[in-house]
């Protein structure tokens, strides 16, 4: 009888909100408070019991503040107040336009160039480099008097000319978000680039894209106000705060009034803007990433059968380029999975697991690229798959599970959101639908209140509940290959065994295949019927894993079994390890790559390469004496 393990769910972490982080900060609500009056008082003007802002009174010329004219008045005798929320309309009205057509043109390219790179990076930011260059005062001053009397167009473009600056921000910030594996999580769940650029990258660029945003308005009012000061823009006797400026200096010798209270309005709206910017990126930092038995294993064949795999490696290489370097990271890889077989790949650290296991899912970083060989899945050649076919191949036929499930959800949207999207992406289901396959997902990965999961954030999860979460994105598209990178590494080791047992019983229940990425010989000897063991971009064994525990061929094989942690061990006795480290792609030896750490080199593993030997039992070792090795028992704990 098998025993189903349910994850209790624990108490929820009170998180603030943005927002509530935000109005704990005194200088966010002075600012705040500053820029709704400012522009409230503006926008009711027309409504508020104001003299009228162009009604002229000689006798009344440079008046001091009284009850009548609470700020005075200028040189013809209008009153100021009525004409600094007058004038305020079109100032404020005009420098929106500009914020405006600088977001919607900065903001899409900057996202876009990040997202993409190649060369929808160079020809945006080679532009946008074109564009800084361009002195904006100057060409605004020439595209006025282009378009004589069309003030509009000109702050059009003027919205043009500040675009620039966004485009190089924006996309400075979404490089660094598209490397987490949140990015790389959704593009292996088949989301579209569109859908992961609107909905995982923009939310993450929050903070800069308010920084930009206050900083161009703030510019905006003063190239505005600068404009009107020349003579551009709104002509007299209609008010802005620009021609209010221009008039207090005509009259600065016999009263600063005027000057000081048109200056002073521009001042503290341009302050407040950019403390406002300060603080909203503040508060939108994300707290996301911080404060926050062996199965039955039933008998399949080692050796797939020819024409019968579901995936099939042939000579892969991958290659990682750094500046002018590039370096072979993984060496004409070969190898089959058969439909509902698990096969576990594992090494130290630095010898292309991941990597592998990244080409299969199309998923290598910017830096990666496939050199040579080839991966068919069933009749599909993966590394020629583009556009909806890949995005298909993504989420439909190969899900990915990341080590870290908090850096792999997607912050800012809650569980359940999270799991019907996918859903609704591979199958033609309602809202409705989806919302509610998503809790049956959450139940099947044995979640037992799923519907307070679904209505929480990633970051108010456990490590083992978010891993469960991350478990049931990767099979909303019911895939035929599940990867599992270091499933259990970020995780205690009191929740270790239950999402061991139940990856297990999920391929079981759906008769997909597993790859299971792992440095835990524990982990492998669990899930996984058959082991590839890697070392420097080669598998240097492979086999059954029974018979890689207790008769393996290879000196590195046995060398990372030493290294396993026993129960019974002498705990006075030093830890077991292996002298050295891996060589760094690049620097690898000529001959067998383990002979700089093997006790049993001899001058013949240096002179040439080691091919991969067949041995009895559906094993195979690259190592020239590996049928010596094989015939020492090894003692493996149970």
């Amino acid at each position: 009888m098998t025993m189903t393990r349910s994850l209790v769910i624990p108490r929820r972490r009170a998180v603030r909100s943005p927002f509530s982080r935000l109005i704990r900060r005194p200088a966010a609500i002075v600012s705040g408070a500053v820029l709704a009056v400012v522009i409230i008082a503006c926008l009711l003007a027309p409504v508020l019991p104001l003299p009228d802002p162009n009604q002229v009174d000689l006798l009344a010329a440079l008046a001091a503040p009284s009850a009548e004219h609470p700020l005075g008045t200028d040189q013809l005798g209008r009153d100021l107040l009525s004409r600094l929320l007058f004038g305020g309309i079109p100032s404020l009205g005009y420098a929106s336009v500009v914020l405006i057509v600088a977001l919607l043109l900065g903001v899409p390219l900057g996202i876009l160039a990040g997202f993409q790179g190649g060369w929808w990076d160079r020809v945006i930011t080679t532009s946008a480099d074109i564009g800084l260059a361009m002195p904006v005062l100057v060409m605004t001053i020439v595209i006025l008097s282009v378009f004589d009397g069309v003030f509009l167009v000109a702050m059009v473009l003027l919205g043009v000319l500040m675009s620039p600056p966004v485009v190089r921000n924006i996309r400075g910030a979404v490089i660094a978000v598209r490397r987490e594996n949140f990015v790389d999580a959704a593009r292996v769940a088949g989301l579209p680039p569109l859908k992961i650029m609107a909905s995982h990258i923009l939310p993450r660029i929050v903070g800069p894209l308010l920084v930009q945003a206050t900083l161009i308005a703030g510019v905006g009012v003063a190239f505005t106000v600068g404009l009107a000061f020349l003579g551009f823009g709104p002509q007299p006797p209609d008010a802005t705060w620009g021609g209010m400026i221009q008039d207090a200096v005509l009259a600065l010798s016999r009263s600063q009034g005027p000057m000081i209270v048109a200056g002073a309005a521009v001042a503290v709206t341009v302050l407040a803007l950019n403390v406002l910017g300060d603080t909203l990126r503040e508060a939108s930092v994300d707290p996301w990433t911080g404060a926050s038995r062996k199965a039955a294993i039933a008998t399949r064949p080692a050796k797939v059968e020819a024409g019968s795999a579901l995936v099939s490696v042939r000579d892969l290489d991958v290659h990682y380029t750094a500046g002018s370097r590039d370096a072979l990271v993984v060496d004409g890889i070969s190898f089959d999975i058969a439909p509902g077989e698990a096969v576990g790949l594992v090494g130290e650290s630095g010898c292309g697991k991941s990597t592998v296991a990244r080409a299969l899912a199309r998923i290598l970083p910017a830096a990666g690229r496939t050199t040579g060989g080839g991966v068919r899945f069933r009749d599909q050649a993966v590394l020629e798959l583009t556009g909806k076919e890949l995005r298909t191949y993504r989420g439909g036929s190969v899900a990915y599970v990341f080590q870290d499930p908090m850096a792999t959800l997607e912050p800012t949207i809650r569980v359940g959101q999270l799991l019907a999207q996918v859903l609704r992406l591979h199958h033609d289901i309602t809202k409705r639908e989806a919302r509610t396959r998503a809790l049956d997902l959450l139940r099947r990965v044995q979640i037992t209140d799923a519907e307070t999961i679904a209505r929480r954030y990633p970051h108010e999860l456990s490590g083992g509940l978010a891993q469960r979460v991350a478990i049931a994105r990767a099979i909303a598209g019911e895939p035929d290959l599940l990867i599992a990178d270091e499933p259990t590494t970020a995780l205690d080791a009191s929740i270790r065994l239950g999402v061991l047992d139940l990856l297990r019983s999920l391929q079981q229940e759906s008769g997909m295949a597993l790859l299971i990425v792992s440095h835990d010989w524990d982990v492998i000897r669990h899930l996984c019927d058959r082991a590839m063991v890697m070392y420097s971009g080669q598998i240097s064994e492979e086999g059954r894993v029974d018979d890689l525990l207790e008769h393996s061929a290879h000196p590195y094989t046995r060398a990372l079994l030493a290294c396993r942690p026993r129960a019974d061990a002498d705990r006075s006795l030093p830890l077991v390890s292996t002298p050295g480290q891996v060589a760094a792609p690049g620097s690898w030896p000529s001959g067998c790559r383990f002979a700089p750490r093997c006790p049993i080199a001899r001058v013949e593993c240096r002179s040439a390469p080691v091919p991969l030997f067949d041995l009895p039992g559906d094993q195979a070792s690259r190592c020239l004496f590996a049928h010596e090795v094989r015939a020492q028992t090894v003692e493996v704990a149970r």
